[in-house]
């Protein structure tokens, strides 16, 4: 990917920005990045994780995923929603936020050279958007991506795909080519002998293509933007010229709620700073918002949500929402 700026660093400022308006009731953030202590559990999660009891099944033994000359080094763990931060402290919200069910990992080396291991983590969601939503929000930037399961990456050290609802990491303790091919094989295993429903994401079409970075794709569960009513929301990134845009869209229960969120969106915006200005775009019900020296695009159609997020360029923001809007016609 072509990306001046890291996923992780825009989050994190964006959530910077978040906590000022918190604090002083008058700064609105600008960024519009993932942060993941920012999310919160949403319809992706059908219960309270609070409420939820400890799995009662035991542990899945993942060796019969692991090929030759692999063993097991450690017992298999399981953990649920109210022990995940106990595995990975720091990453569980974001998990929870989009269906989490259950986690499987187990460690194991190589038999004839036990210093090089590998830990296979088993992410159960409650849906393939949940799994994808995990997926494209952690995505490394050195990603290549691999044709395994239904999206897959993998990098010096590791592979990273979804199945159906289950996504996957698996991550070795050294870089290299006898155990790149095991771990791929571990894949392998594992989506051969798991059977999985098939349930397309269709909003992954929606978006143009002319400009758009296809690996940027992704799906943020909760609070997008830091809007608490903006959920299962899918961004894009886009180059228009030299500017980089940020195209979002959510398909919503009904074309009213889509109108009313557009609504309630623009009063958000308004209420931290924001200025609403005249729209010329041939778009009905398109709202444009400057806030903090950007333009927000926000518009509906049908029971689409749509919109151009943090834009500095209002010429080029308007072009993609344009754009989005025309694609949308067509394929929505």
């Amino acid at each position: 990917m072509a990306r001046t700026v890291s996923k992780t660093e825009t989050w994190v400022g964006y959530a910077i920005l978040l906590v000022l308006v918190v604090i002083s009731g008058g700064i609105l953030l600008k960024q519009s990045r993932y942060e993941q202590s920012i999310f919160k559990p949403t319809t992706f999660q059908t219960e309270n994780p609070a409420k939820m009891t400890p799995p009662a099944r035991s542990p899945a033994d993942l060796i019969h995923y692991a090929p030759n000359p692999l063993t097991a080094l450690t017992p298999p763990e399981t953990f649920g929603p109210e022990n995940l931060s106990d595995k990975i402290n720091g990453k569980a919200e974001l998990y929870l936020s989009a269906g989490f069910v259950n986690l499987d990992s187990q460690r194991f080396a190589i038999e004839d050279e036990p210093t090089a291991w590998m830990e296979a983590f088993i992410y159960e969601m409650d849906s393939p958007r949940g799994s994808y939503a995990v997926y494209s929000l952690q995505k490394r930037s050195e990603a290549a991506e691999l044709d395994t399961g239904d999206f897959a990456y993998r990098t010096e050290n590791a592979l990273y795909f979804v199945h159906g609802s289950y996504y996957v990491e698996i991550v070795a303790s050294v870089a290299q080519e006898r155990m790149a091919d095991l771990i791929l094989s571990f894949g392998d295993n594992f989506i051969r002998k798991t059977t999985v429903g098939s349930e397309a994401i269709n909003e992954l079409i929606l978006f143009p293509t002319k400009y758009l970075n296809k690996e940027s794709i992704s799906l943020l569960p909760s609070d997008a933007f830091g809007f608490q009513q903006f959920d299962s929301v899918f961004t894009a990134q886009y180059e228009v010229g030299d500017t980089e845009l940020t195209a979002f869209l959510s398909q919503r229960k009904s074309p009213a709620e889509a109108v009313r969120l557009v609504e309630s969106y623009t009063l958000f915006l308004i209420e931290f700073g924001g200025t609403e200005l005249q729209s010329t775009l041939n778009i009905p019900g398109v709202k444009l918002v400057e806030i903090m020296d950007t333009f927000e695009l926000i518009f509906s159609r049908g029971n689409i949500l749509a919109g151009v997020h943090g834009a500095e360029n209002r010429k080029a923001a308007e072009e993609l929402a344009l754009m989005l809007n025309q694609s949308l016609a067509e394929k929505g």
